[in-house]
């Protein structure tokens, strides 16, 4: 219905500039498109969030995002003011922002997707968070160099976009992005200590993980929050044992997530 009643409104527009002479017409349609910006407030822990909504797939954010993963919002209603958080597959950027609202300094949001990013960026400035998010276009990996990157669908917000390294898994919309290690990120830019990760990139989680061997090392790292469709029933997976040679483990301090999110404490 919605779409229908979009067409429709769209169709009296294009009646009512018909006239128009071509540069007129696109300028009726920039200025409306200006006007009609779709922006929606959200709260979190009683602070209020604008979320800029430029198509269908976005309203997911502002409708249930933020509160579809209440172990998360723990998570981070838990970070100290002077704490660094890293947001790898930040999205529009919400629980980026969610860790500024609790106060953090420095938050690095990491989004490959162009689309997504725009609105990203769009959200950090428009809730004056410019100081404390560093809004990042590229993906991260094991390795740092240049990939292909298939695009789920052209709408911001979308999910299921992945990283192929193989010429025959490449869609019709993919584009090519940079990469880093999550290791050769923190040197380049000169970063003392992370003190919380989030990783939510569909899949490719354990190989940011082994790129990141000394930033999981380091004394300063006391939480990783990390998306695992891997885990199988009555196995110790992986992904635990992997990051318990580091000191983490799976915590239930925040409470039992939902999703396939796990969160690991440094003991």
């Amino acid at each position: 219905m919605t779409k229908l009643f979009a067409n429709f409104l769209n169709l009296i527009i294009n009646i009512f500039i018909f006239c128009l002479p071509r540069w007129k017409h696109l300028t009726v349609k920039a200025r409306l498109y200006d006007k009609l910006r779709p922006f929606e407030t959200v709260w979190f822990e009683g602070k209020k969030l604008s979320l800029f909504i430029p198509d269908r797939t976005s309203v997911y954010w502002a409708k249930s995002g933020i509160n579809v993963e209440p172990t998360t919002n723990a998570w981070i209603n838990s970070f100290d003011n002077n704490d660094t958080f890293l947001d790898i597959g930040a999205n529009i950027g919400l629980y980026s922002m969610m860790a500024a609202t609790r106060g953090l300094s420095r938050v690095y949001a990491v989004e490959p997707n162009p689309y997504t990013f725009s609105v990203l960026a769009r959200n950090v400035a428009e809730n004056q968070f410019g100081s404390r998010i560093v809004p990042l276009n590229f993906a991260m990996t094991r390795t740092s160099s240049i990939v292909s990157f298939n695009l789920s669908g052209l709408d911001a917000g979308t999910a299921q976009n992945e990283i192929v390294f193989k010429q025959e898994d490449i869609n019709n919309m993919s584009i090519i992005v940079p990469s880093f290690s999550l290791d050769e990120f923190v040197h380049i830019q000169g970063i003392s200590g992370i003190n919380h990760i989030k990783i939510d990139v569909d899949g490719l989680e354990f190989e940011i993980l082994r790129g990141a061997d000394m930033t999981l090392s380091h004394s300063d790292l006391k939480t990783v929050l990390v998306e695992d469709n891997t885990q199988q029933e009555n196995q110790k997976c992986e992904l635990n044992m992997f990051l318990e040679q580091y000191g983490l483990h799976q915590s239930n301090v925040w409470g039992n997530n939902p999703a396939f999110n796990k969160i690991f404490l440094r003991n």
